[in-house]
């Protein structure tokens, strides 16, 4: 049996790009080095630009205009009493994976890239007046996509390749709300959907190979394919144990099970489908800060357990995968109206077996995983609401 190990190494610093080994299929949740650092847990307590992603409705609660950039850039402002409106742009979907050349599995995959970009322009409404504690938000996810493939295609000793690709443009949506209880103030609480954004990708593949062969292979020509990037919950509840001191705990359920199949129409009414059979996941995140003002700073930690939707049979080189354990640190230094902001997360290594059953994957092996994330980010603050000299757990600006 053939172990196969992907040991990685990313860094990621502002408008960088955010380190896809960190979650599990081609979801990314390092969108903030704040939040990485505290596990990404902040569903019911982030008031930061940030907040774009992880829960429109803490967008109106900080006052002012915040510009954040991190492999992200996120802009909040508080235009009104009761409204604030932003925009973000992240890339919660992607993937790239390169093997060696010649690699065993050469003829599953090769080198494949997915890019998604999400363009959100969102707002939020400050019920406070009208229900204390109580604010909501809501965007609209652009989300332009690129996708390539390149595999191997093997007769006899022949060897040619396949190269595909293709780009897409999807809408989508996201509404949350948050509740920080006036009575109960050390208590909030958070949740969000985010909705599904199905992906029709248009492009070209080229198949190059011996010419005895070539007549077997599909034409060069356009070609199709579909990807639905699944919705998901996030849930969460945030407790100041003292001022300085939060804890935060977050589900979040995200519905990988439609993801059954991925079908290329290639020209001539051809056409190649592989098995993929997702299975739905609850990832679970805790995180920690404490905020120390005397010396300008917070510092953080967290835990992440995130399980892989891949079944073993479906488990191939094309996406190797695992249970991740993730560990978190962090830390913050802020400077007037600015900050700079640390995150840093391990995937502890792990190996995960494919399947016995027969072809299912046709492949059989041990793959192993680790990943070291590190992300670097800068923020601001212009008008309005507290300075970022004062950190505190409830707002980090």
């Amino acid at each position: 049996m053939k172990t196969n190990n992907i040991s990685k190494i990313l860094f990621a610093a502002t408008l960088g790009s955010s380190a896809i080994a960190s979650a599990n299929a081609f979801n990314i949740n390092e969108h903030d080095a704040r939040v990485t650092g505290r596990g990404g847990a902040t569903t019911a307590s982030n008031d930061t630009p940030s907040s774009i992603v992880f829960n429109p409705g803490g967008i109106p609660i900080a006052e002012g205009s915040h510009p954040a950039f991190v492999p992200s850039i996120y802009i909040t402002s508080r235009v009104h009493d009761m409204v604030a409106v932003g925009i973000g742009l992240h890339f919660p979907f992607g993937l790239a994976l390169s093997w060696p050349t010649g690699h065993q599995q050469s003829d599953v995959i090769q080198d494949q890239t997915l890019r998604t970009y999400f363009i959100t322009p969102s707002f939020g409404l400050n019920l406070n007046k009208q229900v204390p504690g109580l604010s909501i938000g809501g965007g609209l996810d652009i989300v332009p996509a690129t996708v390539e493939l390149h595999r191997t295609i093997t007769f006899g000793d022949a060897q040619g390749t396949a190269a595909l690709g293709g780009d897409a443009l999807g809408i989508g949506g996201r509404i949350g709300l948050m509740y920080h209880s006036p009575k109960l103030k050390q208590l909030k609480l958070g949740i969000m959907w985010r909705s599904d954004v199905k992906l029709d990708f248009s492009g070209t593949g080229d198949f190059d190979i011996d010419p005895q062969y070539r007549d077997q292979l599909p034409a060069d020509g356009d070609i199709k394919t579909s990807i639905t990037l699944p919705q998901s919950i996030s849930g969460g509840i945030a407790y100041d144990a003292t001022p300085e001191f939060e804890l935060e705990f977050n589900a979040v359920w995200i519905n990988w099970e439609k993801f059954k199949e991925l079908k290329i129409e290639l020209p001539n009414d051809v056409s190649t489908s592989t098995p993929e059979n997702y299975h739905n996941t609850v990832s679970y995140r805790l995180g920690a800060e404490y905020a120390l003002a005397k010396q300008k700073m917070a510092i953080r930690a967290g835990f992440i357990y995130d399980p892989t939707p891949i079944p073993n049979t479906t488990l191939t080189a094309q996406l190797p995968d695992i249970d991740r354990k993730n560990i978190t640190l962090g830390a913050s230094k802020y400077f007037g109206d600015y900050a700079a902001h640390l995150g840093l997360l391990w995937v502890t290594p792990g190996e995960r077996k494919t399947s016995d059953e027969m072809y299912m994957p046709q492949f059989k092996g041990t793959y192993g995983v680790q990943a070291f994330v590190a992300s670097l980010q800068l923020s601001g603050h212009f008008g309005g609401g507290a300075k970022a000299s004062t950190p505190s757990t409830a707002t980090a600006e």
